[in-house]
């Protein structure tokens, strides 16, 4: 299932999950992932025909006149990195269609052969939030020790389809790792990339690390210049600057759910209707 690679002296590395597919919106929590092991060096890459269904996980074809065809398969590695001193082992790429229950068993292995010290996993879901607010993002954890300052507990009871991510989280804990999730909200009219919410996650998963001296200058730039762009799309149409406007601050801010919530097809139409009158070209 998977190639071990020479890993390199590690110091109870944190682990960390955020894979590319359900719970990753506007790929917010996988952009995080990647953006941690950008400089990392694989330690266990695993085999693509046992974990990838490639009707739902392309490979990705990339072809020029003249030039031999380049196939790029997707992915799923464990990379290791360093952050500010620190050793993260980080679980990066697309979320697995086969072998969840043998990959939950390596991941289990590998976290004690590698002493990880505890598991952080991150999420990003759309939600009727405003892009011009602070997106609110939602803890659960198995140790009250591992909550931040600031840190708002997610509902009490909760039931939704599983994503990889959680499920990996949960046999981990299952196994005796102490583990902390974050699931941030995304506006549900923008698109992927979203640089405001791969940076809150991003200061989650540093904050765990013990705040290790981290620049996030250049993630702080693109999400406020995306903002930006927001507003001043939003300032040239006056309609759908009135739907933005009329969500609800407060939603997603609080453990209660709100009872008086657009549903997803009249948030749909909405932004369809604003798409359809946008010009060609516009961001």
């Amino acid at each position: 299932m998977y190639t071990l690679h020479l890993p390199p002296a590690m110091t109870s590395p944190l682990l960390v999950i955020g894979l590319a597919g359900w719970g990753d919106a506007a790929s917010a929590a996988s952009d995080a992932v990647d953006w941690l092991v950008e400089d990392g060096e694989p330690v266990a890459t695993f085999d693509p025909d046992s974990v990838f269904d490639y009707r739902s996980n392309r490979p990705i074809l990339r072809a020029n006149a003249g030039e031999a065809l380049n196939v790029s398969w997707p992915r799923l590695e464990l990379i290791h990195t360093r952050l500010g001193g620190k050793d993260v082992l980080a679980l990066a790429g697309s979320e697995p269609d086969y072998g969840w229950v043998q990959l939950c068993a390596v991941l289990v292995e590998l976290a004690g052969t590698f002493d990880v010290s505890h598991v952080v996993t991150v999420g990003s879901i759309p939600a009727p939030i405003r892009h011009a607010i602070p997106s609110p993002c939602l803890a659960s954890t198995s140790d009250s020790r591992l909550l931040l300052p600031g840190d708002d507990l997610m509902m009490d009871s909760i039931v939704v389809p599983g994503s990889a991510t959680s499920v990996f989280r949960a046999e981990l804990e299952q196994a005796g790792f102490a583990s902390i999730g974050y699931w941030a909200q995304v506006p549900q009219y923008v698109g992927r990339p979203y640089p405001p919410v791969t940076l809150v996650l991003l200061k989650k998963i540093i904050g765990q690390l013990g705040d290790p001296d981290v620049s996030l200058d250049s993630i702080e730039e693109e999400a406020r210049d995306q903002i930006a762009r927001l507003d001043e799309i939003l300032e040239n149409r006056g309609d759908a600057k009135d739907f933005v406007d009329g969500l609800d601050i407060s939603v997603g801010t609080t453990s209660s759910v709100p009872t008086d919530l657009p549903t997803a097809d009249e948030i749909a139409d909405e932004v369809s209707r604003y798409l359809q009158g946008s010009d060609d070209g516009d961001d």
